[in-house]
């Protein structure tokens, strides 16, 4: 009878291993059980047809092979567990550049490392870069533009109690305590809303960063972009429609980004977190002056993006991310956008009332991501151009080169110095005049 009972427990044992060996394989060519996607920049990979040249050179077994590893059944309840298991045992998390603080609040390693400065580019690097915001800043204000450049806020910088021991370390001089200091030594239109949402830290109504988020809160956002707009209607003295806020109410019902580096990490089972605030809003006078305006920011403007004030506060707003795509009102729910390489960027800038520059303090190693040298180009390339219209119309006119020699022999200097002059005075005259017309 024990034999008899060991060897049916065999049978069913070897039975389970064999249905245990089946089941990912049923599962992926039936799907009878809903699994949950993962986040994050995952790569698809699509199947390879067969053919005879595929096979014998191997390129048909080696797609396969790639897309079986990433198609087999269950795969992401087990990448899930995986995850989890390490996220439990080891307070560690598999997503790339990710770091597990103190109380399970997360960070993304770079971001520590900028709070440190252990990511300093110099003193020189950052004088000279803000120089050429400040030159951007002159050339686009002669032209009526406003330009404003805003540090949103930094994790690191506001939970640094909660970044982990190894981590830890002597703090250096850092690229954002430097970049304040010259651009308010050469005069930008500055605003730091990381300090300022530190500085309320403590006394806050309602938490100003996730716990488990690298982004501002929704309160937090809100705040800022009620100042800023408060900002733009100082400095382009103007009345623009008024984006008001309800009445906030916590919830575990997270929205957004405040949860978008848990949601990276693909756990089994969420962290404990706290309550964030949510509110609505709505924008009224909508018929009062709405500026024409662009913004080139890092991921930190796509919550702003996301309540709609490119089209309801502004005139048809654009983002430009990164300086690489640019998204206008619902392109982004359309999942289409324009390349900042194939348009013309001086009549894109030039068709503008305020430019935004915007980061956090971690993006300064490569801010304003050559926003600066391409605007600065185009300009002086379509002024060059469009003097060189104007000498051209003057040299074909002979009433007009009369006078022109005249004033060449009265002052002493060539002809074509003469032409040159007479140019440049009309094309800004005429700059005057357009910037007149449009106040």
């Amino acid at each position: 009878m024990k034999a008899a009972s060991t060897y049916t427990l065999s049978r069913v044992l070897f039975l389970l291993l064999v249905a245990m060996l089946w089941t990912p394989a049923i599962q992926m060519q039936t799907g009878l059980v809903s699994e949950r996607d993962l986040n994050g920049a995952i790569e698809v990979v699509e199947k390879t047809p067969l053919t005879v040249d595929s096979w014998f050179d191997e390129t048909f077994q080696q797609a396969a092979e790639k897309y079986l590893n990433q198609n087999f059944g269950f795969r992401n309840a087990m990448v899930r567990i995986y995850n989890q298991m390490a996220f439990w045992m080891y307070k560690k998390s598999t997503a790339k550049n990710v770091v597990v603080g103190k109380e399970y609040y997360l960070f993304e390693k770079n971001y520590i490392e900028g709070y440190y400065g252990r990511d300093f580019i110099g003193d020189s690097l950052l004088h000279e870069r803000v120089r050429k915001l400040a030159f951007l800043h002159d050339t686009l204000a002669s032209s009526g533009i406003t330009l404003i450049v805003a540090m949103a806020p930094d994790k690191a910088w506001f939970y640094p109690e909660y970044i982990p021991d190894y981590l830890r370390g002597q703090h250096h001089t850092t690229n954002y305590e430097v970049f304040l200091r010259e651009a308010n030594q050469q005069g930008l239109n500055l605003i730091d809303f990381n300090s300022w949402l530190l500085s309320m830290k403590d006394s806050s109504s309602y938490p100003l960063y996730p716990k488990t988020g690298i982004h501002w809160s929704s309160f937090g956002m809100n705040l800022s972009l009620d100042s800023l707009l408060k900002y733009i209607e100082t400095k382009r003295n103007i009345d623009i429609p008024d984006y008001i806020v309800g009445d906030y109410e916590l919830s575990r019902d997270y929205r957004g980004t405040d949860t978008d580096i848990e949601k990276g990490m693909n756990l089994l089972f969420p962290i404990d977190n706290i309550p964030m605030p949510y509110a609505d809003f709505e924008v009224e006078n909508s018929k009062k002056s709405k500026p024409k305006f662009m913004v080139v920011s890092d991921s930190f403007f796509w919550n702003i993006y996301g309540v709609g004030v490119m089209y309801s506060v502004f005139n048809d707003g654009e983002f430009w991310y990164y300086n690489k795509q640019i998204f206008k009102p619902t392109d982004y729910i359309l999942n289409k956008h324009e390349y900042v390489d194939d348009v013309d960027v001086y009549e894109k800038i030039m068709d503008k009332d305020v430019i935004l520059l915007m980061c956090s303090p971690v993006q300064l190693r490569n801010f304003p991501w050559n926003f600066d040298e391409l605007a600065v180009a185009s300009i002086t390339k379509r002024k060059k151009m469009e003097i060189g219209k104007i000498a051209k119309t003057i040299s074909d006119s002979k009433e007009w080169m009369e006078t022109i020699v005249k004033k060449a022999n009265l002052r002493n200097i060539s002809i074509d110095s003469m032409i040159k002059l007479d140019a440049n005075y009309i094309y800004e005259l005429k700059l005057k005049e357009q910037n007149n017309q449009m106040k």
